[in-house]
């Protein structure tokens, strides 16, 4: 599968062009580039229409001097937007991030910047109507506070709380005050008071430096471990089931967890991009281009080494500024093979708009490694996550009084989305193929499908997997005759060049000390590294854009631009986790 570099014409056009195989024209050679950004996700097109823009502005020459690479032959990472059928009214399933919440200042000033604001439509989630399926027992999400309904024998003082409400008390006890300051800040926020969120934030985070379990700093604790101090196993057991996420086995740092749910509003309106989520990577690329950067598809980089002596004189002798760095890679083609082909390029400043898995395959003898650097990229844990989409003829779930939203399951699919995670491209009708997000597993959840895990450059699921999925979303719903679907697409998110769905701090581990270290690993060189883990909201498109701002916000400093950059404001949570009940991409 290819994607071109071309203008797209519209959002739907952009959710077309990366199902369906183009030509790439033959690429002109490279003249030392100004800038070369590696990674072409969420992160790399952000910074790359933010650089080129800036270029364009200050009048420079349109010749391209800050370009993109990308492994692969598509554009977004893990925002991926694919059809399900053809004709530009079949349904459209979001493979990797889906959801923004209104809290995300900046998310939404990227999304406004990308002239998608209109494009934001309501996200379906929880439903009172829709099913939980646990212990061989299916309820309404309505009756998860009923303790005579659901299979959990809790303690007497958790009885006849919800799964959010048993959250909140565990914040409560983990972190007293917790859901008072939460509420105190998000209200400030909504009203303008500046000066108020930065007092109950301040507030929030001395509370958490102090908080404890059994003796041990939160900050040292698993999530894990820290609700069952302060649940009960039963409690522990409804959460992990009802939630979709597996909060019983979470490793990660129970302080990070608590405040990522502490940014989150409590009452988040969450959205949608009409044309699926990777409408938003495609539109950057396009200001990108046109403001004369050039992007480059098919390009692994294989290591970073100091620049040749030759190519500085060389720069030098034209007045121009010396390039510090040479980068090699390889040419792959559309399924990750390589060609055989290399390219070398010089450039002045290098942005590594990658995750920890793609890093440590870059030659480890290069830059811009060090041991520290390899240390600080063990303070996070990657999260696996498959998601099964399987297209049906008809809407049946309908007949159930079912319409749009996420049911959820003790059984192997986890999480269920009707109709999909992005609005249909038509008017809804009463027949015609539907689509269902079958399976959304993650962490060990996904290990019950790894014994039907296609070939690497597969797309389509095998027979045994979609067969699986099909037979138990049937027995969820009680319907064992229901059809076979039409047409199913799996995506695993733990295979190269991923290697994660998202990533977690791991315990002891604290990401304003860590974070602004990898941001820029070598003082004094211009090499920075972007992604969304190197914040405190990894997982999320508002960490990957902070992240990427505060890396502009280097550069500028770097170059002497007194101007700066607008400091972004901060907010929730890649298209990854969104603490809701308990978290999620």
């Amino acid at each position: 599968m290819s994607a071109t570099v071309d203008h797209q014409q519209s959002a739907v056009n952009h959710a077309r062009a990366n199902t369906v195989t183009h030509t790439q024209e033959p690429l002109p050679e490279l003249a030392l580039l100004d800038t070369a950004i590696v990674g072409a996700g969420i992160g790399g097109c952000f910074l790359a229409e933010r650089l080129a823009r800036e270029q364009e502005s200050a009048g420079h020459p349109r010749s391209g001097r800050v370009t993109l690479f990308e492994r692969t032959h598509r554009v977004g990472g893990r925002l991926w937007t694919v059809r399900m059928g053809q004709g530009p009214n079949a349904p459209v399933a979001d493979l990797g991030a889906m959801r923004l919440h209104r809290g995300l200042r900046r998310v939404l000033d990227a999304v406004a910047r990308a002239g998608l604001t209109d494009d934001l439509v309501p996200f379906d989630f929880g439903r009172p109507e829709n099913p939980v399926h646990v212990r061989g027992v299916t309820l309404r999400q309505h009756e998860l506070a009923d303790p005579e309904r659901i299979p959990y024998d809790l303690a007497e003082q958790e009885r006849g709380l919800a799964p959010g409400d048993l959250v909140r008390r565990a914040a409560d006890a983990l972190v007293p005050g917790f859901t008072e300051l939460r509420r105190t800040h998000h209200t400030a926020v909504e009203q303008g008071d500046a000066h108020r969120a930065a007092r109950t934030g301040a507030a929030f985070r001395a509370h958490l430096d102090r908080a404890a379990v059994g003796g041990l700093p939160l900050r040292r604790t698993a999530y894990a471990d820290a609700l069952r101090a302060v649940l009960g196993t039963q409690a522990v057991a409804l959460l992990h089931d009802t939630g979709g996420y597996d909060v019983a086995t979470s490793g990660e740092n129970a302080a990070e967890q608590l405040g990522l749910l502490f940014r989150t509003p409590p009452d988040a309106e969450y959205v949608t991009l009409r044309h699926g989520m990777q409408s938003l990577p495609l539109a950057l690329r396009d200001r990108f281009t046109a403001a004369g950067g050039s992007l480059r598809l098919g390009h692994r980089l294989l290591r970073i080494d100091r620049a040749e002596p030759a190519a500085a004189g060389s720069a030098a002798d034209r007045g121009e500024p010396v390039p510090r760095y040479l980068l090699t890679f390889a040419r792959e083609d559309s399924r990750g093979r390589a060609t055989g082909e290399r390219l070398r390029v010089h450039a002045r400043t290098v942005v590594l708009a990658l995750p920890p898995g793609p890093l440590l395959r870059l030659d480890q003898d290069g830059l811009p490694f060090t041991p520290g650097l390899r240390a600080d990229l063990t303070a996070l844990e990657a999260v696996p996550a498959h998601k099964i989409f399987l297209l049906y003829e008809t809407a049946w779930w309908r007949r159930l009084g079912l319409t749009r939203g996420r049911a959820t399951t003790d059984l192997p699919l986890r999480q269920l989305w009707y109709g999909g995670t992005c609005p249909p491209p038509a008017a809804a009708r009463a027949e015609g193929p539907a689509l269902l997000l079958a399976a959304y597993p993650s962490g060990p959840a996904t290990e019950a499908w790894n014994a039907d895990e296609p070939h690497s450059a597969a797309r389509e699921p095998d027979s045994a997997a979609v067969e699986r999925a099909h037979r138990l979303v049937a027995r969820m719903h009680g319907l064992p005759g229901l059809a076979a679907p039409l047409l199913a697409r799996r995506q695993d998110w733990n295979r190269p060049p991923h290697d994660g769905a998202w990533h977690v701090w791991r315990p002891g581990h604290d990401p304003d000390v860590v974070a602004p270290r990898v941001r820029r690993p070598l003082p004094g060189e211009a090499v920075h590294l972007v992604s969304d883990c190197w914040t405190p909201d990894p997982g999320s498109i508002e960490g990957v854009v902070a992240c990427a701002e505060a890396v502009l916000s280097e550069l500028a400093r770097e170059r002497g631009d007194r101007r700066g950059h607008r400091a972004g404001r901060h907010g929730g949570a890649l298209g990854g986790r969104t603490p809701g009940t308990v978290g999620s991409p």
